[in-house]
């Protein structure tokens, strides 16, 4: 599997890696929360700029994200606008998407920024443009918060990521039964074993879905979401009660 590297985090290669987000709605919170993860065990931070209160304006955040960075002391960070439709708490327009997402890969500030694949098509291109052009890496993304569709569905989305230029390919999904569990992880071992052109990550959400967070090494999902704090989507677990289930999969693994 090609590794995406974010500063000294490896994607792809060794244990699954943790990625927590910060979902401050003020700078304030934002720099409280970052400064409150730098005493806890991850990898990576998501910063969910779609919570901040400013957000979309492109000069306020790329300000708030100064503080940010200062804060999480060279902690990794991806850069998220999660839509509305997509289970984010803010619609944008294309064009604002467009917008926020170079304005902030030009700032230098974040290592990696996420793209929905289903979002519009010409401003994703035009963002996977910009920041493989500034050696910035973009995790493409779909979320499905009704259903766990068929693995052969989620693993042809996943491929259609890859295909299209994404860095790393992630989904998540929501059971509704132990079946659904089981479907999205026979899909991540088949990207992990079949198509391994980039790393994956994916998840299955709410309570049903925790093993999928616990056991993403033993089936192929490059990281995992936890929290500390307020969580971004339905049964993401406390990254220190996460944590050491991990290391113990990863010495058995």
């Amino acid at each position: 599997m090609r590794t995406v590297r974010l500063r000294n985090v490896s994607l792809g290669e060794g244990r699954t890696k943790v990625i927590v987000p910060i979902t401050g709605r003020t700078s304030d919170e934002l720099v409280a929360q970052a400064s409150e993860l730098v005493r806890h065990d991850l990898d990576i931070v998501e910063w969910r700029v779609d919570f901040l209160d400013v957000a979309p304006n492109v000069e306020q955040v790329v300000a708030a994200g100064r503080r940010v960075v200062e804060a999480l002391d060279g902690t990794p960070v991806l850069f998220t606008f999660r839509t509305a439709d997509e289970g984010g708490e803010k619609a944008i327009t294309p064009a604002d998407y467009v917008q926020l997402n170079l304005g902030v890969i030009e700032s230098g500030l974040v290592d990696a920024v996420d793209v929905e694949q289903f979002f519009d098509a010409e401003a994703g291109d035009a963002i996977l443009a910009a920041a493989h052009a500034a050696g910035v890496p973009v995790v493409g993304s779909n979320h499905d918060f009704q259903a766990t569709p068929p693995a052969d569905e989620i693993v042809a989305r996943l491929v259609a990521m890859q295909d299209r230029g994404m860095d790393v390919a992630k989904m998540a999904v929501m059971p509704t039964d132990a079946g659904d569990l089981l479907r999205l992880l026979e899909a991540t071992w088949t990207m992990a074993s079949r198509h391994d052109k980039t790393p994956v990550i994916t998840m299955s959400m709410a309570g049903l879905g925790v093993v999928s967070r616990m056991a993403a090494q033993v089936f192929g999902s490059s990281a995992t979401f936890a929290m500390v704090g307020r969580a971004s989507a339905p049964g993401q677990v406390p990254v220190e009660e996460l944590q050491p289930i991990l290391r113990l999969i990863a010495e058995n693994c």
